[in-house]
C-alpha cells in the first residue's frame, strides 16, 4: 500500500515539475489553466509562464525591443557603418543563452527561442566574418584604406550577406517577443 502511495506521489510531482503535464492533470481534476478553455469559470486560475520564464521574457525584451535595438536593426542597411555598441546584446545572445539557466521551460517559447538563437548566431557569425572595427565605435564591411567611392564589388557582396541575415532575425524576435507578450 505505501508503494502504492510513493507511485501516485511521484506521478503528481512529476506533473507539477513540467508544465504540459502540469496543465493537462490540472484539467483534468477540472481546473482552469490559462492554456485551457476560458468558458468555464471554475477553480483557480494557473498562470501560463513559470516565474523562470516570466523573468527571462523580460530580460530578453531589455536586449533589443526596450533598448530600441530592435528598430536600429530593421531599419539598417550593412554597407553602412553600424554602431559597435548595438552589437554587444546579440553577441550575448549568442555566447550566452544556449545554457539550461536562458532556456524557457514553456514549449511553446523554446521552440521559438531555439529559431531566434538559430538565427541570432547566423546573423552574429556574418557580421564577424565581414566586419571590423572602425576606430569610431562602428563596425563596418568597409576597411579605413578603402575608397567608399569605389568600392570593390566582394565588400557589396559581404553587407548584401549580412543584409540577407536580418530578415530570420527580425521575423523570429517578434515571434518569440509575442509569443512571450501572449503568454505573459
Amino acid at each position: 500500500m505505501i508503494e502504492v502511495a510513493g507511485l501516485v506521489l511521484a506521478i503528481v510531482g512529476i506533473a507539477f515539475a513540467f508544465e504540459t503535464p502540469r496543465s493537462k492533470f490540472l484539467t483534468m481534476l477540472g481546473w482552469r489553466t490559462s492554456a485551457s478553455s476560458a468558458a468555464t469559470s471554475q477553480g483557480p486560475t494557473v498562470s501560463a509562464l513559470s516565474g523562470h520564464d516570466r523573468e527571462l521574457a523580460k530580460t530578453f525584451r531589455s536586449l533589443f525591443a526596450d533598448s530600441g535595438l530592435f528598430r536600429e536593426y530593421q531599419q539598417h542597411d550593412f554597407l553602412l557603418p553600424f554602431r559597435a555598441k548595438a552589437t554587444t546584446p546579440l553577441y550575448t545572445v549568442v555566447e550566452t543563452w544556449t545554457d539550461e539557466a536562458h532556456y524557457f521551460t514553456h514549449p511553446e517559447l523554446r521552440l521559438k527561442q531555439a529559431a531566434f538563437i538559430k538565427a541570432a548566431n547566423e546573423l552574429a557569425a556574418e557580421l564577424v566574418r565581414y566586419t571590423v572595427p572602425d576606430g569610431r565605435g562602428y563596425v563596418s564591411v568597409i576597411t579605413r584604406d578603402m575608397d567608399p567611392e569605389n568600392l570593390p564589388a566582394h565588400v557589396r557582396d559581404e553587407a548584401k550577406a549580412i543584409d540577407a541575415k536580418l530578415p530570420a532575425f527580425l521575423q523570429s524576435h517578434e515571434q518569440l517577443l509575442a509569443t512571450c507578450n501572449r503568454l505573459a
